[in-house]
């Protein structure tokens, strides 16, 4: 085998091998992930009335957002993710719809 001065190069694998092997299990999951998981679980178990705040600190609003609603759609889960003008860099999550607007026709 050749000797390589920059580049790492491994021992020769057989086919076989790479074909009986199994694959790792994909990325791991962010701490952040975690926690909105437990978060979501939380508020799916609560009251219809309650509205639990997520103070996001250095993160954008909208990048929480729609790692919040991934969570929620992987989970499967009736809770929902808004905002509001009153509590400005904060993610709200309740088993309700939150909204300000009239609704039509109700």
């Amino acid at each position: 085998m050749a000797r390589y001065s920059v580049i790492k190069v491994g021992k020769p694998i057989n086919i076989d091998e790479l074909r009986r092997s199994s694959v790792q299990g994909g990325r791991k999951p962010s701490p952040r992930d975690e926690d909105l998981k437990l978060l979501v679980r939380e508020v799916s178990v609560g009251p219809e009335s309650q509205v639990i705040p997520w103070e996001l600190g250095d993160q954008k609003v909208a990048t929480a957002r729609l790692a919040a609603n991934k969570v929620i759609k992987q989970l499967g889960l009736p809770v929902y993710v808004a905002t509001h003008r009153a509590h400005p860099g904060m993610l709200l999550f309740s088993r309700q719809q939150i909204s300000a607007r009239k609704r039509r026709g109700a």
